[in-house]
């Protein structure tokens, strides 16, 4: 869609109602490319945050191809004459107030939608609107400069804005984010449709908690399908919260089972939750496709190996028990006291005597594992006598070897609730050498079982990373 790509790719940006409503808006798009060609409108100010003030968008002296509204919603239909007078491609409408609140915002929303049809084009109202910052637009400030190769469309403007955020979901990076709120014009089915012919995305998320053209977002999200994996979270599958996307949006969400017949018949990826689909996105990104269902995990917990094991296997995924030429290796690693040396593995002793490389090594050559979960994890003792910076770097450094070399995700699991500050170290020296962190053994054997999903439906060369070693890293994360 040729006006999509004007869009995200717009020349000229006006905020209308510059104020402290909007100031996110101002001082991100004011610190990129965008920059120069920002203009703000307030009859109230002559100048804001050192720029000067319009007191109306008519004033504006340059030509203006998109429109962020943050003024009250009773005003909004005046500024959409506005912008069908100056020519302008697309409003996004930050503003709340419309078919979110009742009968009488759904009227404004209309009278909106009415003054636009065939001149413009809306992104919302209720929304974030659009991130992306190969153009450089953005929406709040802190976000990513940097593109990369995946997709959100999203119907939550809290979801965008976490999608993009520099803490722990910083490993991923985005071609282009729009929240689309209410979709008074612009839907969901409109920015599947454009992100599944977009080059620069090689995986789209999707979130959605209802839409007035079932019809055509089931076209779009299995068109898209069929180029690129789509993962996607349905928000409203149960009654209660149905109920709750009536109020937050607007929306009606639809029933569970139609939805779930959606996923099936579009060939979708579905995911339970926002951490979800961000796990099997850092993933995606930064692993060799696992070939098969079979998964190693090393733990320093016979509990947590046990629990974790059910789980895998509940969720599709399986736990098999090593071929006896790896069990010999192993055993001539490992003391027979304190370890287990099947599948799982509980190896607290291997942190300790220096041989946990070896035992990885050995586990990841054994034709029956096709991807390992690594919990690294001590008793506070042990963690601050054995897992110091340098040791950590060279088993970071090892696990990614091992990754490239044998062509098999390798994910690294740490619960940080046990110690926030080793977590966050942990954290940053693996996310350094390319690997995924995760909060739990669970999240991570997940985000395994989606890469296998997305493995049996496009095969490794839709993957960033690809199977076949170093030279197919197409996407490197940014340094913390």
């Amino acid at each position: 869609m040729p006006e999509l790509e004007e869009i995200f790719h717009p020349r000229s940006v006006a905020v209308v109602g510059a104020s402290a409503e909007t100031l996110g808006y101002i001082s991100a798009i004011s610190e990129g490319k965008l920059g120069d060609r920002l203009f703000l409108v307030n009859p109230r100010y002559g100048e804001f945050m050192g720029r000067k003030c319009y007191p109306s968008l008519l004033d504006v002296p340059q030509p203006v191809d998109y429109v962020i509204v943050g003024t009250p919603a009773r005003v909004v239909p005046d500024v959409i004459r506005d912008c069908v007078e100056k020519g302008v491609k697309a409003v996004h409408i930050y503003s709340s107030g419309f078919s979110e609140t009742g009968e009488e915002g759904a009227r404004l929303e209309r009278e909106i939608a009415e003054l636009a049809r065939g001149k413009l084009r809306i992104i919302g109202p209720n929304g974030m609107g659009v991130y992306c910052p190969e153009s450089g637009l953005f929406f709040i400030n802190g976000q990513p400069h940097e593109s990369g190769p995946v997709g959100f469309v999203s119907q939550s403007g809290t979801f965008a804005i976490y999608s993009t955020a520099a803490g722990e979901l910083g490993e991923v990076r985005f071609s282009k984010v729009v929240s689309y709120g209410n979709a008074a014009d612009l839907d969901a089915p409109d920015f599947v449709r454009y992100l599944a012919g977009d080059p620069r995305t090689r995986l789209l998320l999707v979130y959605v908690e209802g839409t007035r053209r079932g019809r055509e977002l089931f076209e779009a999200l299995k068109e898209a399908a069929s180029r690129k994996p789509v993962l996607i979270l349905k928000g409203g599958m149960t009654p209660e919260g149905a109920r709750a996307a009536s109020s937050h949006t607007g929306s009606l969400a639809g029933s569970q089972r139609i939805w779930e017949a959606v996923f099936r018949q579009a060939r979708l990826i579905p995911v339970g939750s926002f951490e979800e689909m961000m796990d099997a996105a850092r993933a995606f990104l930064l692993c060799p496709p696992p070939r098969g269902r079979g998964v190693s995990m090393a733990s320093v917990s016979g509990g947590v190996s046990v629990v974790e094991t059910d789980a895998c296997v509940e969720m599709g995924l399986q736990v098999p028990t090593f071929g006896e030429e790896t069990l010999q290796k192993l055993r001539g690693m490992l003391p027979a006291a304190g370890t287990s040396l099947k599948n799982p593995l509980d190896v607290w002793p291997a942190f300790v005597s220096g041989a946990l490389p070896g035992v990885l090594e050995t586990a990841l050559s054994d034709d029956g594992i096709h991807g390992m979960v690594l919990e690294v994890q001590m008793g506070a003792y042990y963690r601050d006598l054995v897992m110091t910076e340098e040791y950590l770097e060279e088993l970071a450094e090892k696990c990614r070897e091992l990754q490239l070399r044998f062509g098999k995700p390798v994910l690294i699991s740490n619960p940080p609730e046990l110690d926030w500050g080793f977590a966050h170290r942990v954290r940053r020296i693996f996310k350094k050498h390319g690997l995924p962190v995760y909060g739990s053994v669970r999240r991570a054997a997940r985000a395994l079982y989606h890469l296998h999903r997305i493995f049996l439906r496009y095969g490794e060369e839709v993957f960033p990373l690809g199977g076949l070693g170093p030279q197919r890293y197409l996407y490197k994360p940014s340094p913390l």
